[in-house]
């Protein structure tokens, strides 16, 4: 069977972390607990500044919360970061994939993978990439200067039929 779109592609370190990032800040569960942690620990910052008791304490506060909202931003650049550069590189960032009518496959130098539509949780489309999940964590990138002309519209209607 002959496929209707081929996307041949190599996954880029600034790609990778793109997907990272738009994956952690996509858990809304995660999300949610650290503005409560980070709403909280305010709080108590600011009654300290406020009362004027144990000001040592309300710094450490502050301090605590921008570390929270530093290892959700930057923390989660630097792992994926270094995750890319330990297995990525090492494995291969080559991927061809292949799509037809009910199903994608997906060929790097160590698997390949047969996977339908409808097994994906979501497609996503960004300014910069398309991500086609097949959990909340895991999921192929395709960059949108790859793609061949009519791809984007074809995983639209995929996931208009699949309600994704």
């Amino acid at each position: 069977m002959e496929p209707l779109y081929s996307v041949k592609t190599a996954l880029t370190e600034e790609e990778f972390v793109r997907f990272n990032r738009f994956v952690a800040h996509s858990n809304k569960k995660n999300l949610t607990i650290i503005i409560v942690c980070d709403v909280i620990i305010l709080a108590f910052a600011i009654e300290h500044f406020v009362t004027g008791t144990n000001i040592p304490a309300a710094i450490g506060l502050l301090a605590g919360m921008l570390v929270c909202v530093w290892l959700f931003t930057f923390g989660v650049d630097r792992t994926a970061k270094r995750y890319y550069r330990q297995y990525v590189v090492k494995e291969g960032s080559e991927q061809t994939i292949l799509f037809f009518d009910d199903h994608y496959e997906q060929s790097t130098s160590n698997a390949n993978a047969n996977i339908a539509y409808k097994q994906l949780t979501a497609i996503h489309f960004t300014k910069t990439n398309i991500y086609l999940m097949r959990s909340p964590r895991v999921g192929v990138v395709i960059p949108l200067a790859s793609c061949p002309q009519g791809l984007p519209e074809f995983l639209q209607d995929i996931k208009k039929q699949n309600n994704l």
